[in-house]
């Protein structure tokens, strides 16, 4: 059988734009503002032992930043007495393997410490592998969006749309310039779920498959609660299919399409059940919005400023968006059984975000909570392009995206420091913003632009980045390197160990043996989180 020389893979692009990405703007910081609480779950567990986070925000404060220290969170107590963390675990407990381990190689490795004094979990030696883990999370991310964009459309245009979202949204901001907050890990969740459900969405999927799906979904639910929403996509699709079939089917097929959704919903539950105790252990209750029951207005009152505001809105930050709806939108109208379930989810995760009061995502940087979506637009995008006629499409599709990528990595560069369209105002309680006409941030933008030309390099390589301490501060990043490569052999050993348990649950024995071993680990952890904390 012919097989493409190596050189010719599509993944070794993406693994050279990866690792030109990481050259150009990959930092290593210790964690502030949301990536704190992020990172207290995982070091309070591994280092503590319990859910306490009073120190955790202590030992913060040293590198966080003045503004962030005179918050004093830990000083902000919840109704059971606890000090306050309102985001996922879900992040955390992707980290916790690879956590886990530098835990365990930490204790042969002599570190330079005040007499008297123990290991923190705030050195760079874990701070810097973290780091570097969730940027790898957010390149796995990108694989199964190429698959499905590839066996939708092909591979030319899968690898174009592929690469080129590789660096058109803020997910590239947070895959490398804040690596330790949630959006990389819930990017690379949703497309483990998009995957998954895309290879079954043609046929009422069986119990074993409905599984797999439901405990995706819900560890998706966990890195971000908004994700639950995901659950839509196999709704939608077995009520299509049961429409679909001959009036005299219908009847036969009610039960196995109540058994496959049955079985989604009780595996999405389980794992999603971990959230539910930590809430209750903090908050005092099993469903809460830690936020305050004010943060939601689910009038969706700020649609038009998520789409349109030059301050973090859609349009002005992230056009390629509109581009990937258009695409969705031939898709629904060409195979409606993959359309239309995709773009009801992507139309909820709108509402969603267009109903919270801080719809711009507080102080970080372009419409961030949308990065979650990155399989569905990957795959809009493909399809998009797969519209322009066939003649010129390769021309125009590289143009365009080359367009795109600049633009956003203009944003990179100047958007925060610039404050380009706009800035926050306020926080909670009253989340006010202050943005600006689109056209006077076109021409903030275009008044930045002899930057460019006058220090073309400051442009492109990030402060902090490995290429930064090469060329600007003349040293070996060696922390960069070595975070890199140790935490890549450990990925790939995870890799390794999963495909190999893959095809040893083939069997149904096995997969009973696992569903019941899943099963009490997650009944365990539940009471770990209840009593011990």
């Amino acid at each position: 059988m012919f097989r493409r020389p190596w050189y010719r893979s599509h993944f070794l692009i993406l693994l050279i734009i990866f690792l030109l990405q990481w050259l150009l703007l990959f930092s290593i910081r210790e964690p502030t503002w949301d990536a704190v609480s992020y990172y207290a779950y995982a070091r309070s567990v591994l280092f503590d032992q319990d859910l306490q986070f009073d120190n955790d925000f202590q030992l913060s404060y040293e590198t966080a930043g003045e503004h962030f220290a005179s918050k004093r969170y830990d000083q902000v107590l919840t109704s059971t007495g606890r000090v306050a963390s309102p985001f996922a675990i879900g992040a955390p407990i992707l980290w916790l393997p690879w956590f886990a381990v530098l835990r365990l190689v930490s204790g042969f490795i002599a570190f330079p410490l005040p007499d008297g004094s123990s290991l923190s979990g705030y050195e760079r030696f874990f701070v810097s592998n973290i780091a570097t883990w969730s940027a790898l999370l957010g390149f796995l991310a990108y694989l199964p969006s190429y698959r499905v964009a590839q066996g939708v459309t092909n591979r030319s245009l899968a690898l174009i749309s592929t690469v080129t979202f590789m660096f058109v949204t803020p997910l590239l901001y947070y895959q490398f310039r804040e690596p330790m907050y949630s959006h990389a890990a819930s990017a690379l969740m949703v497309a483990l779920c998009i995957y998954v459900w895309w290879k079954q969405y043609e046929e009422i999927g069986t119990a074993w498959q409905g599984l797999g799906l439901g405990a995706l979904i819900g560890l998706a639910g966990l890195v971000r609660w908004q994700n639950i929403a995901f659950l839509l996509l196999p709704l939608v699709s077995v009520v299509l299919l049961w429409f679909k079939q001959p009036a005299k089917r219908r009847k036969e097929t009610v039960k196995p399409a109540l058994v496959y959704l049955l079985v989604i919903g009780a595996a999405a539950m389980a794992v999603f059940s971990l959230q539910l105790s930590v809430w209750k252990i903090l908050y005092g209750g099993y469903i809460t919005i830690p936020q305050g029951n004010a943060y939601i207005s689910w009038r969706a009152s700020f649609l038009i400023p998520l789409l349109f505001s030059s301050f973090r809105g859609l349009l002005p930050w992230m056009p390629v968006f509109f581009l990937a709806v258009i695409g969705l939108l031939a898709l629904g109208r060409q195979r409606p059984l993959l359309g239309l379930p995709l773009l009801l989810v992507m139309a909820l995760a709108i509402y969603i975000h267009g109903s919270t009061r801080d719809w711009f995502g507080g102080g970080g940087y372009g419409p961030r909570r949308l990065t979650s979506e990155l399989a569905i637009l990957v795959l809009g995008y493909a399809v998009f392009l797969r519209l322009i006629p066939h003649r010129f499409r390769l021309w125009a599709a590289s143009l365009l995206s080359i367009g795109l990528v600049l633009h956003q990595w203009f944003l990179l560069r100047f958007g925060l420091p610039e404050r380009l369209g706009g800035r926050v105002m306020s926080m909670y309680p009253t989340y006010n913003w202050e943005d600006v006409p689109l056209t006077q941030m076109a021409a903030d933008m275009l008044n930045l632009v002899p930057r460019i030309g006058v220090q073309p390099l400051a442009f492109l390589v990030h402060p902090g980045s490995p290429l930064d301490s090469l060329l600007n501060q003349q040293s070996v990043p060696v922390q960069h390197i070595a975070s890199l490569l140790s935490t890549t052999v450990f990925l790939l050993l995870m890799l390794a160990g999963g495909i190999y348990l893959g095809r040893r649950l083939r069997k149904t024995s096995s997969r009973v043996a696992m569903i019941v071993l899943i099963a009490v680990c997650l009944g365990l952890v539940n009471l770990w989180v209840l009593v011990v904390s």
